[in-house]
């Protein structure tokens, strides 16, 4: 689930218009799986809610529910690296 960004000085960028690659890592760790919903990508439903946990704290998919737990971050580079780093170490369901 690795992806990388030219345009940014880390390799990575939530905010990068030119990115593409990002919005299929993105959804495989909100929803579980890699594949479109059989109504298309309009019909899913993603819930994103605030939590009380501090910075140095990762996001926290709930995939069962396209619940996304986002700790209250002081600036959008924190929350783009903190993302970045939930999406690059997902693992998924994988059973090996």
């Amino acid at each position: 689930l690795k992806f990388a960004c030219v345009c940014s000085p880390g390799g990575r960028s939530l905010t990068c218009p030119s990115c593409p690659a990002f919005p299929v890592p993105l959804a495989v760790f909100l929803t579980g799986s890699d594949r479109i919903p059989i109504y298309g990508m309009s019909s899913l439903r993603i819930i994103i809610q605030s939590t009380p946990s501090g910075e140095q704290y990762l996001p926290v998919a709930h995939t069962c529910y396209n619940l996304l737990d986002l700790p209250k971050y002081s600036s959008k580079e924190i929350l783009s690296a903190r993302l970045v780093q939930a999406i690059d170490h997902y693992e998924g369901f994988s059973l090996a």
